[in-house]
């Protein structure tokens, strides 16, 4: 088939009729809608990291972030001084790492709040 005859084909194909969109006699007409202003978005947050915890068993009770753990592990004899050795991040200002039921927890030096909990497999982390 020669390009003279496929344009001619082409040409002989009858466009779709263009559909106007036409609103009922009875519509009222609409003002056009203002932009919404952008609400700022939330700050994002950090990723959980493959060994943090949700929630943590302490003495057969479930804490999690935010909670006291009992007065018993804000002793000395709980803190982790070699944090790094562990994996662990740098405790912030006011904070430091306890190792309770095989989990590693930060915690604050005021009141023994729970910042964050991590799994103590962490420990095994190559």
């Amino acid at each position: 088939m020669s390009l003279a005859v496929q344009a001619e084909d082409a040409q002989a194909v009858p466009q779709p009729p263009q559909v106007a969109a036409t609103a009922p006699a009875d519509a009222q007409p609409q003002a056009p809608v203002a932009a919404q202003p952008e609400t700022p978005a939330a700050a994002p947050q950090a990723k959980p990291g493959k060994f943090d915890l949700t929630t943590m068993v302490i003495d057969y009770k479930e804490y999690k972030v935010g909670d006291i753990v009992p007065q018993a592990y804000t002793d000395k004899t709980y803190t982790i001084t070699e944090w790094q050795k562990r994996n662990l991040s740098a405790p912030d200002a006011g904070t430091h790492w306890a190792y309770i039921n095989a989990n590693y927890i930060l915690i604050t030096d005021e009141g023994g709040r729970i910042v964050k909990g991590v799994s103590g497999d962490i420990f095994f982390k190559g």
